[in-house]
């Protein structure tokens, strides 16, 4: 019995120990004569190819990027499931893509969710599959060979290798997912492409030290004598993912990393180089593969942060080198001709890993409005018709849903940031991306059209001087309806949200009000309606007066009675480049100011002829709907009802609780203040949501479908 229990032990033991040395370390024993090599993609020439089961065909991927984003949910929890993938595979598919693309090891979930589709489907969605690292990691790392960078490339890499081909138990850490892979999807992965998003500084550094080489020889890549130290750890990362997966499973597929303009192989004049923080460059062609790299490499370029007019600005050196490339350049195009010079440089498939237009109604760029849904979609396909006119082998739309977690430079410091997947944040310019939008609610709190059906009496607020007013709100932002209102005569409503803030007073338009206020809404028209705040509570001039004036907001701040209501701003980036670098130059370049706070009049029906997705108001038969933008109204985190405190007392934005927000309404003022009344306000800690395609969506549709 004891010799059977020890058995029983050992060999139990032996197949835990086997199945974890599997699943979990990626063990194998490369043993045999093997059949002919498996490449069901390959880069031939400029061409991406696939292996139809006869032949190799031509294959351009028109694609989305896919991330696990969720409202409500934390992008790194991977909360989406496995129907939540099909939905949006089935919806993707509908408007004529043919592929997509992650940026790194996603959930079991995702590519249980792409094997059910593609094995359903004759027309299959192909995969580009990349592997990344952390934020910190790109941006604090040492250089590129940190273990933090290079080994987690590395490691990951391979992981993806068993995902792919169903043979991997993967436990989640820190942003990576992680799940038990049991699906293979080999025969739909186009590639595998290293890297998001790379940081120039990391890559300056790392092709500066002093112990590092460019050189690199492996079994599948090697480097170029002209080389640099980051090329050859992306040339290592290559090769060891291609020789993990020729060893164990006998396959290959084609294989790159990520440039953008910031870190591209262009070299600028000194001056401008410094403006345009561009002191970095990478260059696909100093990596080439070996013969027994039959599936060869790809370029890929995310396609933002670039110059129009990038070719006035070339180095001298850099035009004399590539005079050939430049010749007969058509810079009227998407980008400046950046595209066509990269598809004549390049002897290999080109691809765009990510381009996008945001549909949000905040600006990140002076003389440059939001985009509506509508322009959004226009946008894409003018970039989609470049993108195959200069041949370049495809590319992926950036994104396919709305993310609510996501931040942009201009908005960050006014909100919470563990709190932005809470609530949808409509001033920020990267939360709104999406060919899908996520809307709060099981349905609409208000549709804003000019239509008060949908209003019901308890929503009423105050009623006086033939105006009546009624609120709501959701994650999004606070409804009005004024009822009584009219285009030809302007309304003031002023709004107190912080108890530590505002004025009695407003010196213009004269008017009093019976409380603090922190903010005046004038319905004004369809042209002329704004939001003001008073300027002590202006958060543009607590944190972007320096850059955009010069002058630093600390030294000389408005009181906190201050009558002056000032239009509200949100800092831009300026694109001008100037010849020479003197003080009086660099203050030409300073941020931008987009007046945000007015408003846009217009249909916001979604379902209506005339819709205009960016609307804040509609007039209708004697009322107006209004939407104002949490952020707008230094609202931070709406979900926990914070809001900013006194930038002055606290020396930046600091957050306090409120419980309602104090509302009046008036046509001329009264004597002896506006009166306004109380609407109460709840948290919340999770909530309901819909999806909806945009216009964008539709417009990309036609064009993929039918070449229009």
């Amino acid at each position: 019995m004891k010799r059977f229990m020890s058995a029983a032990v050992l060999l139990l033991a032996l197949v835990l120990g086997g199945y974890w040395a599997i699943f979990y370390g990626g063990f194998y024993l490369p043993f045999g004569e093997r059949p002919a090599l498996s490449v069901p993609f390959r880069a031939e020439g400029t061409e991406l190819q696939h292996w139809d089961g006869e032949k190799y065909t031509a294959l351009s991927l028109r694609g989305v990027d896919v991330t696990s984003s969720l409202p409500g949910h934390y992008a790194t929890a991977y909360d989406a499931g496995e129907e939540d993938y099909l939905r949006w595979f089935e919806a993707v598919g509908d408007m004529g893509a043919n592929a997509v693309r992650v940026t790194s090891i996603m959930d079991d979930d995702f590519y249980d969710a792409l094997y059910t589709y593609n094995t359903s489907h004759d027309q299959p969605l192909y995969l580009l599959q990349g592997t990344d690292i952390s934020d910190y990691a790109n941006g604090r790392s040492k250089d590129a060979y940190h273990a933090d960078f290079l080994d987690t490339l590395l490691e990951d890499g391979k992981s993806l290798v068993d995902i792919i081909h169903g043979r991997k138990d993967l436990p989640a850490v820190g942003i990576r997912s992680g799940g038990v892979y049991r699906r293979d999807i080999s025969p739909w992965v186009a590639g595998f492409l290293v890297g998001t998003e790379w940081q120039p500084d990391t890559i300056s550094y790392t092709d500066h030290s002093t112990i590092r080489s460019g050189e690199y020889q492996g079994g599948y890549f090697q480097t170029a004598a002209d080389a640099t130290p980051f090329e050859a750890a992306m040339a290592q990362v290559m090769d060891e993912i291609t020789a993990y997966e020729t060893d164990k499973y006998n396959a290959q597929r084609p294989v790159g990393f990520l440039c953008d303009p910031s870190c591209d192989f262009l070299e600028y004049e000194e001056v401008y180089a410094r403006q345009l923080e561009k002191h970095a460059q990478t260059d696909p062609e100093h990596v080439t593969p070996l013969p027994s790299m039959e599936a060869g490499r790809f370029a890929a370029y995310r396609l933002y942060d670039f110059c129009d007019s990038f070719t006035e600005y070339l180095s001298a050196a850099q035009k004399r080198s590539i005079s050939p490339l430049l010749a007969g350049l058509d810079t009227s195009q998407p980008y400046g001709g950046y595209l066509e010079l990269l598809a004549r440089y390049h002897t290999m498939p080109v691809l765009a890993a990510g381009y996008g237009f945001s549909s949000g109604r905040g600006a990140v760029e002076l003389n440059c409005a939001p985009l509506t849904e509508e322009e959004q979609g226009e946008r894409l396909v003018e970039v989609s018709r470049a993108l195959e006119a200069d041949g370049w082998v495809g590319g992926f739309v950036s994104t396919w849903q709305d993310e609510w977690e996501r931040r942009s430079w201009n908005t960050a410091f006014a909100a919470v940031p563990t709190e932005h997947f809470l609530w949808h944040d409509l001033q920020t310019d990267s939360q709104n991306y999406g060919l899908m939008a996520f809307a709060p609610g099981e349905e609409a709190v208000c549709i804003l059209d000019g239509d008060p059906s949908e209003w019901k009496p308890e929503d009423l607020l105050l009623e006086r001087d033939s105006l009546r007013l009624s609120a709501r709100y959701d994650a999004e932002g606070l409804y009005l309806l004024l009822e009584g209102a009219s285009r030809e005569e302007p309304v003031y409503l002023p709004l107190d949200i912080s108890p530590e803030m505002g004025s009695r007073f407003c010196d213009h338009p004269n008017l009093a009000f019976s409380r603090d206020v922190d903010f005046l809404l004038c319905v004004d028209g369809t042209d002329n309606s704004r939001l003001l705040v008073q300027e002590r509570w202006d958060p543009l001039r607590e944190r972007f007066l320096y850059e955009t004036a010069g002058d630093d907001p600390f030294l000389d701040f408005p009181e906190p009675d201050s009558g002056v209501f000032v239009p509200i701003g949100m800092a831009v980036q300026n694109p001008l480049l100037v010849d020479m670098l003197t003080p009086e130059a660099r203050a030409l370049q300073r941020l931008g100011v987009w007046e945000t706070g007015k408003l846009t009049h217009g249909n916001g029906n979604s379902e209506a002829e005339n819709y205009n997705s960016l609307a804040d108001f509609c007039f209708g038969t004697g009322c107006v709907e209004i939407r104002i933008p949490w952020l707008l109204l230094n609202v931070g985190a709406p979900a926990s009802l914070l809001a900013h405190r006194d930038y002055y007392q606290h020396y930046g934005v600091e957050f306090k609780q409120i419980r309602d927000i104090w509302i009046g309404a008036t046509r001329d003022g009264e004597e002896n203040g506006i009166p306004m009344e109380s609407f109460r306000l709840k948290s919340w800690k999770s909530l309901e949501y819909r999806e909806r395609l945009k216009e964008s969506y539709y417009i990309m549709q036609a064009y993929w479908k039918g070449g229009n």
